[in-house]
């Protein structure tokens, strides 16, 4: 995203960006949103994040989302991991049903607008939102009744929110090659930026953090000194 849209023309490091470029990106995602109302402890969700595995040699990626079930599922209830929550007299509760994806799964829809996207694209959210659901009915049947709502996020959709390349929510496939890059330094060629987040590191909230960190260490290293 900093390459590709943060830099003013005329930067003059023209292969810094050609190499970062040349990475391969991580994979994307679908996400099934749900709201319920009801007791959803008692019908088998908990604070921890359900993966679900058919069986132990499988391609994880989901390819073919229109004709055939997600390879790999996981279900996660954001509500009962705030201890805050209150769910009220009704039990509002929230989740959601994640599918990793290939991009070739919505790569025919990737030069449409967001909110005019036509019946096509529609009537593929309703295949795979369907499909997602009836996977989580199968593991969570009791759970599926409580459902009051549900609503399916695309790879475009983390395209619309977060502008990453091709949806991947991972950033920068951790390749040998991205993490060897030279071209993945906190301080770049160009005077004053530095990069920080998952790229520069890995991936996830814990190479976001350490992103973060060893950035801040590149502009002072006294960061690294102990306090006191």
């Amino acid at each position: 995203e900093t390459v590709d849209h943060l830099l003013p023309a005329g930067h003059g490091e023209d292969k810094w960006v050609e190499e970062i470029r040349a990475l391969p990106h991580g994979i994307c995602h679908f996400s099934l949103v749900l709201g319920f109302h009801g007791d959803i402890e008692a019908a088998g969700a908990t604070r921890a994040n359900h993966w679900f595995y058919p069986s132990s040699d499988v391609d994880v990626v989901w390819e073919d989302p229109e004709n055939t079930d997600a390879p790999v599922l996981l279900a996660s209830f954001a509500s009962l991991k705030d201890l805050a929550h209150d769910p009220g007299p009704q039990q509002c509760h929230s989740g959601e049903v994640l599918a990793w994806a290939d991009w070739s799964a919505v790569e025919q829809f990737a030069d449409t607008e967001p909110g005019n996207r036509g019946a096509a694209y529609a009537a593929f959210k309703e295949k795979v939102e369907a499909r997602l659901f009836g996977q989580f009915e199968k593991h969570f049947p009791a759970l599926a009744k409580l459902v009051v709502f549900k609503q399916l996020a695309t790879p475009l959709t983390t395209i619309s929110y977060t502008g990453h390349r091709r949806g991947a929510f991972y950033g920068l496939d951790g390749t040998p090659a991205k993490m060897m890059s030279d071209a993945l330094r906190m301080k770049t060629p160009i005077k004053g930026l530095y990069l920080s987040g998952q790229d520069p590191a890995t991936q996830g909230v814990p190479g976001a953090m350490w992103g973060g960190f060893l950035c801040a260490a590149s502009i002072d290293p006294n960061v690294y000194r102990r306090p006191g």
